[in-house]
């Protein structure tokens, strides 16, 4: 059995997807910035493929936003570009599992926390 966990920040807003038999689906990017620096000391920083189906996939689409930090784990997938054979391979992350990191947004931006009354 094979487990990945990857944890980053979302890099755009979830796009909800159907396939043709109309379940739908989201393909999540996240940008995880590693440990250490390159040798100029710049920062690394690796973006994953994150693929969500079903009630999970309407979920993120519901609760998660650009820029929002997210643990996503599951299996994970290569995948091959047949029409750009020049392109590497690479893999995305099949999650059956999504886990919001950042507190939720208020509905509305104004919205103040209620006041607490002080007895004097």
């Amino acid at each position: 059995m094979l487990k990945i966990t990857a944890i980053g920040n979302l890099t755009n807003d979830v796009e909800l997807k159907c396939h043709e038999d109309g379940k739908p689906y989201a393909i999540l990017r996240i940008a995880s910035d590693r440990r250490y620096r390159d040798r100029e000391g710049g920062k690394l920083t690796d973006f994953i493929s994150i693929k969500v189906r079903g009630a999970l996939a309407e979920r993120c689409a519901a609760f998660a936003w650009k820029g929002c930090k997210l643990a996503a784990s599951g299996d994970f997938e290569t995948i091959s570009f047949a029409e750009d054979p020049s392109r590497q391979p690479g893999f995305l992350i099949k999650a059956n599992e999504v886990e919001f990191l950042s507190p939720r947004r208020t509905e509305e931006a104004g919205e103040a926390l209620p006041s607490q009354e002080i007895a004097s």
